[in-house]
């Protein structure tokens, strides 16, 4: 079984690929109106993941448990993911 703190980083990457993806849409309304919100925010999920920034992230969470800074942090990354799969 997981760890109970996974459902926490579960949780929050979910809020923060939700919240950038909103706040992306906002600015960028005919592109969103086109996209499927729900395949993006999976792929925004899935490359977020992967990235190097993601793992030192969920680590200094475990030593710190700041779920308010991990937010902050995977907000910034979302919102930087974002563009970049729409680009490619």
């Amino acid at each position: 079984p997981m760890p109970h703190h996974d459902h926490t980083i579960e949780a929050l990457v979910e809020q923060a690929v939700k919240q950038a993806y909103a706040t992306w849409s906002a600015s960028h309304p005919s592109l969103a109106a086109v996209l499927n919100r729900l395949a993006m925010q999976e792929r925004t999920v899935t490359s977020l993941r992967e990235s190097d920034a993601y793992h030192q992230a969920i680590d200094a969470y475990q030593d710190a448990r700041n779920e308010t800074k991990l937010l902050g942090q995977l907000l910034d990354l979302a919102g930087t993911i974002l563009p970049t799969l729409l680009a490619g």
